[in-house]
């Protein structure tokens, strides 16, 4: 097995030293950045997980934001509500809003207190696809008394609010003036080419190619000081690690193949980094297919597959087994709770044992005359990925299990369930699925019985409802003791269920040229504030 991951990423390195293109320079004014992922819709309440945080963080604003230290500041709103401050009522039933004044909209229209009530009602519209209402649908009311002030009124008392409504784990704030009069905002021009409060706004969306995008002058913040921003799409990390040594781009962001984090640092004039943030590597279980609805199989494969040396193996670094629930409840984490992956084999045959799946000729497990056969799909292009499911195999084969390998482009593989999207769908026994969580350890739209796809983020499909009763218990207190309790409880569940194997707790790896400054990344994306950095002259000599 260590041949297999080693190959993967020989293969990966070896495939960055051919590329000869020439360098191409940008104007003095102009940053080029490259992704793996090209957006659905540049409209984030059409889109989900780090692509929708990127593209709001980038045209539009939030109510609140997280900054690199990890603290909810303020965006357009000038402080967080607190019960301290006021902002939050003692029975916990409302939250008050107060705007920064002057803000307005890249068209010039003024950004007031209204845009806000319309963006809740927008996405609690069910004509409106958005994949998550969740933390919206907690709110009986939305209401502007004046136009710096924006008042929710819940129907119980809601911690994760803060993070979920207008804020980067959900949608940002959308322009009234623009959508209000459209029976949906499903397919229109504004999709492609929106009009936010950000400090960017899009010139054109080149499919297949990139975005461009012009600094704000309307931005709260001031314009920023790089006029021109491009976002280019590179489906495979090789190609996007090629721009960077030939200087074609000037970045590379959320890249989806963490085993090029050693060779991004190779590279001269790149400053490569891997930022610990609020989510998880893993592989999602299939709860709802016949052969993996067994929480004693799910076991037996989880404990069958060796995540330590696989990970160190496959990543050199750039992410750590240890502690990898941490990525999914952050302060609430509880390592007793929910230990970090355990590789015992022997242990594993024993439960593939107890659970009915026999030993037959040549080893392979039978039951009822069906081979242990299991579809393990993961995202194409990414040889880390590659590297990690031909582990798997091999590990899976040594208990007795024969697992499929295959592999889906990254837009078809994240697709929501209308769009054929596998994970989403359904269509598969394992996943390997690295997501981001959100910025509270409240997890009830990757567990609650009532958020399965179509209807959340429940990709393994779990439905307990030991496991619904504890996240409703900790999202309606304020209390941090009780909300403790309540989610140590369910991480033992969890464990125990194992709806997810997890692998890593996530980090955001990305590379700038050393031209950049002010770039850092949050517990959000690496443009949380996009609207400060700037850009030195280009000096130096094309890259070898």
């Amino acid at each position: 097995m260590r041949g297999i991951a080693a190959l993967a990423i020989g293969l990966s390195l070896l495939a960055g030293c051919t590329d000869a293109g020439a360098h191409r320079s940008a104007p003095p004014d102009t940053l080029r950045i490259a992704q793996q992922r090209e957006p659905r819709s540049l409209n984030p309440a059409l889109e989900n997980g780090t692509s929708a945080m990127e593209w709001g963080e980038l045209i539009f604003q939030y109510l609140v934001k997280y900054d690199d230290t990890g603290k909810l500041i303020g965006d357009a709103a000038v402080a967080v509500p607190t019960l301290a401050n006021g902002g939050i009522s003692k029975d916990g039933l409302t939250v008050t809003y107060h705007l920064k004044p002057g803000l307005r909209f890249s068209d010039g229209v003024p950004l007031t207190a209204s845009d806000c009530v319309f963006s809740v009602d927008a996405i609690l519209n069910p004509k409106n696809d958005v994949q998550s209402r969740y933390g919206y649908d907690r709110i009986a009311r939305a209401e502007a008394p004046t136009p710096t002030t924006c008042v929710l009124h819940l129907k119980q008392p809601f911690s994760p609010l803060l993070t979920l409504v207008m804020a980067p784990q959900g949608f940002p704030i959308l322009p009234k003036h623009l959508l209000a009069s459209l029976p949906d905002f499903n397919s229109i021009p504004f999709d492609q080419q929106p009009v936010g409060s950000g400090p960017y706004r899009v010139l054109a969306w080149h499919r297949g190619d990139g975005v461009e995008l012009e600094a704000n002058p309307l931005y709260y913040r001031g314009a920023p000081k790089i006029a021109r921003l491009t976002i280019s799409f590179a489906a495979d990390s090789n190609t996007a690690m090629n721009r960077l040594r030939t200087g074609e781009v000037d970045g590379f962001f959320d890249d989806q193949s963490r085993t090029d984090y050693a060779y991004l640092k190779a590279i001269p004039g790149i400053v490569a980094s891997a930022t610990p943030v609020n989510g998880i590597g893993s592989i999602i279980f299939n709860t709802a297919d016949p052969v993996t609805s067994d929480p004693r199989v799910r076991r037996a494969l989880a404990l069958a597959i060796d995540v330590k040396s696989m990970i160190e193996k496959t990543y050199r670094g750039a992410v750590a087994s240890a502690g990898a629930g941490r990525g999914l409840f952050i302060w609430a984490y509880d390592p007793k709770a929910y230990p970090d992956a355990t590789y015992d084999p022997a242990a594993a045959r024993h439960l593939l044992d107890v659970a009915g799946w026999k030993a037959g000729p040549g080893g392979m497990r039978f039951k009822d005359g069906k081979p242990l056969e299991v579809l393990f799909i993961i995202q194409a292009a990414t040889p880390g990925d590659a590297a990690i499911g031909s582990e798997v195999q091999q590990y899976l084969h040594a208990v007795g299990a024969r697992a499929t390998l295959k592999a889906f482009e990254i837009t078809q593989y994240v697709a929501p369930v209308g769009q054929g999207g596998p994970v989403y769908g359904g269509k598969f026994q394992m996943a390997l699925y690295p997501f981001t969580n959100g910025d509270d350890p409240d997890t009830t739209d990757q567990f609650a019985c009532k958020n399965v796809p179509p209807d959340g983020y429940n990709k393994s499909r779990i439905c307990d409802p030991r496991i619904d009763a504890l996240l409703e218990r900790a999202r309606t207190t304020y209390d941090l003791r009780e909300r403790q309790a309540a989610y140590t409880a369910l991480e033992r569940i969890l464990a125990d269920e194992m709806p997810l194997l997890l692998l890593y707790q996530a980090r955001e790896v990305s590379a700038f040229s050393t031209r950049l400054h002010g770039q850092t990344t949050s517990l959000s994306t690496a443009f949380w504030n996009v609207g400060a950095w700037t850009l030195a002259p280009e000096t130096a000599s094309p890259r070898s």
